[in-house]
């Protein structure tokens, strides 16, 4: 299902690399040998003829009247990387970034959730024999305790498996004076704010629009796949503190159960947006239909829909616009 979403005032328009990436479960989840049951099962989330679990890898752009925000870079093209999947790949994404309309000097802002391979490729292009700033005039996002990690030794023992995709993809924004160490909780700007998500990386933060219509909470890798909405208590492999990981997406998912947010992990496949409810132990996830709008996004001057009066819609943002966890 591809489109976008529609929050009154504010877009967000998923920037697909991969729409379909197939991983054997034993590797993200040791202890499902033999794949997700019950709903999560099923297609879009899993091939049954393959036995694989159904991945998505997409960015996503938060239009709003003013700002233009991205958010995660996915894996990049051209990159030397240890996974054959992501092996100087030709993904096609920037030409899908350009199909809407918006020049990469017009992003304002760039979020990196977390530093991990798949959600920094973009922030660098090759250009004049060196890897430079894809988006030249956003400040780029980050937690210090997600930076300090990675450069650690710790951090650089994590990355043999993938490649050192720092020095290629993540060094060239801070050298070039675009990388921003902010708080977990920092506001970007009246729609926009991150949300503390600790656990799967150290400085891991989820991302909260808030538009005047609804609320949608960009959730990264606090989940990977909607088996762990059936068993939040499973944490993947990559997970630096699985017993944190797992606290961290219990309380978002409890968090969006009792809240009318919906939610978009970056790894779901389309459908990727929906809202979650109890089921038990566990949770569902019902897709958000009402927000989705079919066809391609092109950014005009802002949303195609825009509802942006002040009085008690601003007031209603201020009450509500709290992370999971968090008062309002």
């Amino acid at each position: 299902m591809s489109g976008w979403f529609d929050l009154g005032d504010v877009a967000v328009v998923p920037i697909v690399e991969t729409p379909r990436l197939l991983i054997d479960p034993v590797e993200f989840f040791p202890g499902y040998p033999l794949g997700p049951s019950g709903w999560t099962a099923e297609e879009p989330w899993y091939d049954p003829g393959r036995g694989r679990l159904v991945y998505t890898m997409q960015a996503f752009l938060v239009v709003t009247s003013h700002e233009r925000i991205l958010v995660d870079a996915c894996v990049g093209d051209g990159k030397q990387r240890a996974r054959p999947e992501f092996d100087r790949q030709d993904s096609g994404w920037w030409k899908r970034f350009a199909a809407t309309g918006l020049a990469a000097d017009e992003v304002s802002t760039v979020v990196l959730s977390h530093l991990h391979v798949d959600h920094v490729g973009w922030a660098t292009r090759w250009s004049d024999g060196h890897w430079r700033p894809a988006f030249p005039k956003a400040r780029h996002v980050l937690t210090a305790p997600e930076y300090d990690y990675w450069r650690s030794d710790a951090g650089a023992a994590a990355m043999t498996r993938t490649g050192d995709y720092l020095a290629d993809s993540v060094e060239p924004v801070a050298e070039a004076g675009l990388l921003d160490l902010t708080p977990p909780d920092a506001e970007l700007g009246p729609h926009v704010r991150l949300c503390p998500a600790p656990g799967h990386t150290p400085g891991n933060t989820a991302v909260l629009v808030t538009g005047s219509r609804a609320r949608l909470l960009l959730t990264g890798d606090i989940l990977h796949h909607p088996l762990q909405m059936m068993d939040p208590d499973t944490s993947t492999r990559y997970c630096v503190d699985p017993e944190l990981s797992a606290r961290t997406r219990r309380r978002t998912l409890e968090w969006l159960a009792d809240t009318v947010t919906a939610m978009m992990p970056a790894h779901f496949a389309a459908p990727s947006a929906g809202r979650v409810g109890r089921l038990g132990s566990g949770f569902t996830f019902t897709p958000a239909t009402d927000l989705h709008r079919p066809g391609r996004y092109v950014v005009a001057g802002g949303p195609g829909a825009v509802d942006d009066a002040p009085g008690a819609v601003t007031r209603k943002r201020r009450e509500d616009n709290g992370c999971p966890g968090q008062a309002g």
